[in-house]
């Protein structure tokens, strides 16, 4: 039986066209919003381990020239190269913003040479290059995290009509930056620890101690910051806990940092542990829900 409206098959045509064009915008806007395969907040904490693994690396390098048979480091060096090499090709293959895809290939560039740098032995020529070289592939790996977080404000702000909440936008991009600094609490564990490293007699140079004291300070200063976001579950706050107190084991014997007065396994043994705590903050604050 015909319909007697014949304009009625024609409406809910149009209707339902509107509908599909409708859903396209809101998909097109959530993918817009991700980083391939991996959220911007997913992206964000494994483009900062890469900080850290930079200097997991050195860490475990330095500390073999004195430790030769210590099977712990052994695997460190070895694993956190696999998982480096790894995770920047998972961050390039997903990565569609050029500025990105170029700060990842730089990182490539740089990383090749400080991988035939560690190959072999540890000994106190290579690792004295090591300690040159160091903060130029530390600094390359910081510059993607910086152009992951701008390429996700840029998505954000394109599309800022598909978010329900003109609050979201602004916690969005402030938790983003707290990921940040929690996964840096991770990198500065372990560069605390290669400085320690660094600074010994065979090694050290003129700006070894000033280095050493930097790192502590803005360790230091970080953690208060992660203690009053926001963001922070009961969770959170536990873990923040734990992270103190193993800070301030090492805080409250500050002078046997910069005297080389430390243990330089038991050194090894608190950065790995500060860092796996940071590691779960970081973790629970990518999965915040906004």
């Amino acid at each position: 039986m015909k319909s007697k409206n014949p304009s009625f098959k024609f409406v809910l045509m149009l209707f339902v066209i509107g509908l599909v064009y409708i859903n396209s915008i809101q998909l097109h806007a959530q993918k817009s919003n991700e980083y391939g395969s991996l959220s911007f907040n997913n992206a964000i904490n494994v483009s900062g381990k890469q900080r850290m693994f930079t200097q997991k690396i050195s860490k475990a390098y330095l500390y073999l020239l004195n430790n030769t048979d210590d099977a712990q480091a052994k695997r460190d060096l070895l694993t956190s190269q696999i998982v480096f090499e790894e995770q920047n090709r998972v961050l390039i293959q997903n990565c569609k913003f050029k500025e990105t895809t170029d700060r990842l290939v730089k990182v490539n560039e740089l990383w090749k040479n400080f991988k035939n740098l560690i190959d072999g032995q540890p000994n106190y020529d290579n690792a004295k290059k090591l300690i040159d070289i160091n903060t130029d592939l530390l600094k390359a790996t910081n510059d993607v995290v910086v152009s992951i977080i701008s390429a996700s404000k840029k998505s954000i702000q394109n599309n800022k009509n598909s978010i329900e909440e003109p609050d979201a936008i602004e916690d969005i991009i402030e938790l983003e930056t707290i990921i940040n600094i929690s996964g840096r609490q991770r990198m500065l564990s372990q560069r605390l620890a290669f400085y320690y490293f660094a600074n010994q007699l065979e090694l050290k140079n003129k700006n070894s101690t000033q280095m050493l004291r930097n790192v502590f300070h803005e360790l230091d200063g970080a953690i208060n910051k992660l203690l009053i976001s926001k963001f922070n579950t009961p969770k959170i706050d536990e873990k923040i806990g734990l992270a103190f107190s193993k800070w301030n084991t090492i805080k409250k014997n500050a002078s046997k940092l910069t005297n080389q007065e430390f243990d330089e396994a038991e050194v090894y043994k608190m950065s790995n542990e500060l860092t796996k705590v940071f590691n779960e903050i970081t973790l629970l604050y990518e999965k915040v829900s906004i």
